[in-house]
């Protein structure tokens, strides 16, 4: 049995030998400079960015007057189409002025999807609007929009009008580098006219919000006393100390023995009695907003928190987490913020990055009627005359950001998503009630009468759920 190991063990030195040489073979053909070089060239690809086009303009749909293909072809003497490329139409499809079968139909496009009648030169779709009552005309050309895909809450219509002075005044402003692009790529440059009709109603986002705000717990049969539940949340919250370091410090220093699950108890069953008082308190809010999505873990998988944060008053009008960061959630995002108005001012500047969920934002509430400005800052250096003058607003959001991060840090994630919004809720209460701010001469954002008195933060924190119990009674 030995012979064989030491056999195949010498074989396969043999082997591995023979490979090196190999290697050391083709290494004489194959520069290793030029492969680093080329992993280390930066990749400067083109993108195009999100624009968001004018309203379209709608007419009430017009029901086509029927016409007889058959007597239609008798009297002009009209023959089927000739394929002269040789592709057929393989769907089975009529003409819904006329009637015609599709031998008489021009497939238009190339596919399928878009057809002309030979017999009474009708022009449709096999994908109608979805509207059946309306129609969306191009605001430059009065062309019809074609439907061009649907997405989970919009749908896309573009204007394939060759006529358009839309279209043409883009592709006449084309540089040369630019025309050969579009010619190569063309979904990488924007020409026609593109408008995203939403299937997002506005009572679906308002109950969304109120599903948002829990239903209050009460607390006020728990084993403890309220001065330890304030001294609970002034560790976890004040403090960013973990349900366990919060635990031992009580033990600790307080002599209070209480679990880390009773911590965690206490601060979730808080974070439902302040939120209305976090929601419906009347803020005095500025005209200037910075908005921004950061990340957080949750059960491993990232989730997003999208801020809005007032830049002048240093308030945090909205701090929900969001399992995606897709335009739906920037679109509740922004109506947990403009909700907060008694009247929208009508020079609102939102300041964001470059991230084009936002500019669906704005065209969404545009078309709801709370219309409010939007400046992208794009990228780390001022390349535009709107990142130049708004670049100092957006890293407030940013040095925001990173105080929740080091909060945060500590937890290291959360459990579930209403675990993190919990949180969420009692850090927003806290930023906006009881930290004070250097900006502000070192006073709260918004100051509470009724927490002035209290000489410390515990009995802060039991003012704040006193006015929670009233808010609940109001609210709910």
């Amino acid at each position: 049995m030995s012979k064989i190991i030491s056999l195949i063990i010498h074989f396969l030195n043999r082997i591995n030998k023979i490979i090196w040489k190999i290697i050391i073979f083709l290494s004489k053909f194959i520069k290793i400079e030029d492969i680093n070089n080329q992993n280390d060239k930066p990749t400067n690809e083109r993108y195009r960015y999100f624009k968001v086009d004018e309203q379209p303009i709608i007419e009430p749909f017009v029901k086509l007057e029927h016409k007889d293909h058959k007597q239609l072809i008798k009297d002009n003497n009209i023959k089927p189409v000739k394929r002269r490329n040789g592709k057929s139409i393989t769907i089975d499809v009529t003409c819904p002025c006329c009637g015609a079968p599709k031998d008489y139909l021009y497939d238009n496009n190339g596919k399928q999807t878009q057809f002309e009648c030979k017999v009474c030169s009708h022009v449709f779709s096999i994908n109608p609007n979805k509207d059946k009552d309306i129609v969306f005309k191009c605001p430059h050309c009065t062309h019809t929009l074609d439907h061009r895909i649907s997405r989970n809450d919009f749908d896309v219509y573009v204007c394939r009008n060759p006529k358009c002075s839309y279209y043409l005044n883009n592709l006449a402003s084309l540089t040369l580098s630019d025309k050969k692009l579009y010619k190569e790529h063309p979904e990488k440059l924007k020409l026609h006219y593109v408008y995203r009709k939403f299937n997002i109603d506005l009572p679906r986002i308002t109950q969304d919000y109120r599903d948002f705000i829990k239903t209050p717990i009460d607390i006020s049969r728990a084993y403890k006393s309220q001065y330890i539940i304030g001294l609970c949340l002034t560790y976890h919250v004040n403090y960013g100390m973990s349900y366990r370091q919060t635990a031992a410090l009580l033990r600790d220093v307080h002599e209070v023995y209480i679990s880390y699950k009773t911590v965690e108890n206490y601060c979730k069953a808080v974070s439902t009695i302040v939120h209305p008082v976090l929601e419906f308190y009347p803020y005095e809010l500025s005209d200037v907003l910075a908005a921004d999505e950061t990340y957080i873990k949750v059960l491993g998988k990232t989730n997003y928190i999208f801020f809005y944060f007032d830049t002048i008053k240093k308030i945090v009008t909205s701090y929900r987490v969001f399992e995606k960061r897709d335009s739906l959630s920037s679109i509740k995002a922004a109506y947990s913020t403009l909700c907060k108005y008694d009247k929208l001012p009508e020079s609102l500047k939102v300041i964001s990055d470059g991230n084009p969920i936002y500019n669906v934002a704005v065209q969404y509430w545009t078309e709801h009627g709370l219309p409010f400005n939007l400046y992208q800052v794009i990228g780390l250096t001022n390349q535009d005359d709107t990142s130049r003058e708004y670049r100092s607003q957006k890293q407030i959001i940013e040095r925001h950001n990173r105080t929740l991060k080091y909060y945060y840090r500590p937890k290291g994630g959360f459990s579930s998503l209403d675990n993190a919004n919990s949180y969420m809720v009692l850090f927003a209460t806290c930023f906006n009630f009881l930290r004070p701010h250097s900006a502000l001469k070192y006073k709260v954002p918004v100051e509470i009468p009724e927490l002035q008195k209290c000489t410390n933060m515990p009995n802060k924190w039991i003012e704040l759920i006193n006015l929670g119990y009233k808010y609940m009674k109001t609210y709910h």
